[in-house]
């Protein structure tokens, strides 16, 4: 096997942890924050009660899967606008576990009741602006929710489909139970991740944000009650940000499909000992390097977290990784 990572690129990479370190954690993230997801300020009334998810509660679990599935294809600060831009009946179309068991109970849309067909079944699609569909039930559930999306019609779909794959067969508590007869941490926490990968229109990256979300401890302390069942230091969540870092980084070395990626960074991680960097780090956490990357490269969430330093402002800093580098 070739090097992983050249001693250049090493030293690029230590520093952009250390950056993370110095500007970002326990400032903008980790101790002593209120996670995003968590934040009236920050996402209104999507955010999620601190108090309910660290109890493990099923509806607040699934506010949150729904939440951070909004989160693709669009800047963090886009959707955050969104969230804040809701009124109450807004949030529960969207985020709501018992608002959507009480509308598909009152729906006669007959999809609605086929978990099997569901998926494929609905028909629903955008008109110009009017959101549709095959069946003309007056009061539908995947169209309001849909209307609150505020984007592709399908995305309606995400709600009701998450609730027959997950809350509907035992909820998460259920699943947790079920991935804890595997023995291999790495494989515990993937086979759940890929139960919530297979959510309409969700996918592999963000089910793997949801579930470190609630299993990373140093990123969220208290909130993560899924640790120590499962352990979201073994993540990686490869957004745009984090595959241009390790393409960056990695050169041919990581490979050109998702897995192989993130087989290189958790194999670059293993040399980068994270205790060095801070005392609540473990030694071995994939998930925190590739969160360093992510808030290094992320131009829109560094504005708008003020986190310019003198040599960035100058356009001489010193890492390609860097959305404010400017080649000398």
């Amino acid at each position: 096997m070739g090097r992983v990572i050249s001693p250049s690129k090493q030293d690029e990479l230590t520093r952009v942890v250390a950056w993370y370190v110095d500007r970002i954690y326990g400032t903008i993230e980790g101790p002593g924050t209120t996670p995003f997801y968590c934040d009236p300020e920050k996402v209104g009334l999507a955010a999620v009660d601190p108090r309910a998810l660290a109890q493990a509660d099923e509806a607040a679990l699934f506010k949150l899967f729904l939440s951070l599935a909004m989160y693709q294809a669009r800047r963090d600060v886009v959707i955050q606008a969104q969230q804040r831009g809701w009124n109450r009946t807004e949030a529960t179309s969207l985020l709501s576990l018992s608002g959507l068991q009480r509308r598909m109970r009152s729906c006669p849309c007959p999809h609605l009741a086929n978990p099997g067909r569901f998926e494929q079944a609905c028909t629903v699609i955008k008109v110009g602006k009017t959101i549709t569909c095959d069946y003309s039930a007056l009061a539908c559930p995947v169209r309001d929710a849909a209307r609150v999306w505020g984007r592709m019609a399908d995305l309606g779909k995400l709600p009701t489909s998450a609730y027959w794959r997950i809350w509907a067969k035992g909820g998460t508590t259920n699943l947790i139970q079920q991935a804890s007869r595997e023995s291999d941490p790495t494989l515990r926490l993937e086979s759940v991740i890929a139960e919530f990968a297979q959510v309409f229109r969700v996918g592999r990256k963000l089910a793997t944000l949801f579930v470190s979300a609630v299993s990373t401890p140093a990123l969220a302390p208290g909130l993560t009650p899924w640790w120590p069942n499962l352990d979201g230091n073994l993540a990686v969540v490869l957004d745009t940000h984090a595959t241009r870092a390790v393409v960056h980084l990695a050169g041919k070395a990581a490979g050109s499909t998702y897995q192989s990626r993130v087989d290189w960074l958790r194999r670059v991680s293993e040399n980068l000992d994270l205790t060095r960097f801070h005392c609540v780090f473990p030694s071995f956490s994939p998930r925190l390097v590739q969160q360093a990357l992510y808030a290094f490269c992320s131009k829109s969430n560094r504005l708008a977290w003020d986190r310019l330093c003198p040599h960035e402002e100058a356009g001489q800093c010193h890492s390609g990784l860097c959305p404010f580098h400017k080649p000398m």
